[in-house]
């Protein structure tokens, strides 16, 4: 199963059509099976062309520019989080080409309104692949230490959202890095949870932020804070960066991670 999560920070890049048009290509030529997007934008004042997309969603003119390109078709799950930047609709969402039997849009915060940005949407999709029902989550986290949201139960709240026994699959920009904080990464995988990095048989130096960016201002540093985690061990073949200006050029403030596993 092909994975790849990336915090695009639609709208707030330059050159931000060229670098959709880096992305969508990537995409149709890799045949991701399942791509979970962060920080997917659209303007609070652009005009509606359905009851929650408006003409500019940055995931809905991306999905159009993939299925211009890909051999076979992917579909769009978006869903509103928070006011960004006081005139977006900052949202979280998935590409699949994979069959999609159920969709579970859900805040994981205790904050739970488009004014707060504490207010943290996962988007939620169960897919099958290969005979077999897979539940995944795109996801974009607070920081560990956000006083009025505790991270942890938000993570919970998405590891018990359902009693299924499947696979589960959180994606996402998880604001916690690995190499600076080790004992709030150690924490996370405490509720439950594998990172694919750790087991992937093939993998690089996992760096997916190399600045510093919105939020982590004061920490120059290189980090490792996107992540692809699972609730059951599988074999993961490989887990690399992407969009980093080695493996396709930079296309947001954060670089992709690609990840393969085998379920």
């Amino acid at each position: 199963m092909k994975l790849l999560t990336l915090n695009v920070h639609a709208w707030l890049e330059d050159d931000q059509v060229e670098k959709i048009d880096t992305l969508a290509r990537t995409i149709a030529e890799r045949q991701y099976d399942v791509v979970a997007l962060q920080e997917v934008n659209q303007l609070m004042s652009a005009t509606p062309v359905t009851k929650d997309l408006k003409d500019d969603n940055y995931g809905l003119l991306l999905v159009e520019k993939i299925n211009q390109l890909s051999k076979e078709q992917y579909s769009l799950f978006w869903s509103n989080s928070h006011i960004g930047y006081d005139k977006y609709d900052e949202g979280i969402a998935f590409l699949t080409k994979l069959p999609v039997y159920d969709v579970d849009s859900f805040y994981c915060t205790h904050h739970q309104t488009v004014q707060s940005i504490l207010s943290r949407k996962i988007v939620g999709v169960t897919v099958s692949y290969q005979g077999q029902l897979i539940d995944c989550y795109s996801c974009h986290m607070n920081l560990p230490d956000c006083q009025e949201e505790k991270m942890l139960d938000n993570l919970r709240a998405i590891v018990d959202r359902s009693s299924h026994s499947r696979l589960k699959i959180l994606l996402g920009d998880f604001n916690t890095d690995a190499i600076s904080a080790p004992a709030d990464y150690a924490a996370i995988k405490q509720v439950g949870l594998l990172d694919t990095y750790e087991l992937a048989k093939e993998k690089d130096a996992g760096i997916t932020v190399s600045k510093a960016i919105d939020g982590w201002s004061g920490h120059g540093a290189q980090k490792r804070i996107d992540y692809i985690f699972l609730n059951q061990e599988c074999e993961v073949q490989s887990s690399q960066v992407i969009f980093n200006g080695e493996n396709e050029a930079v296309v947001s403030d954060h670089f992709g991670l690609e990840v393969h596993v085998k379920c």
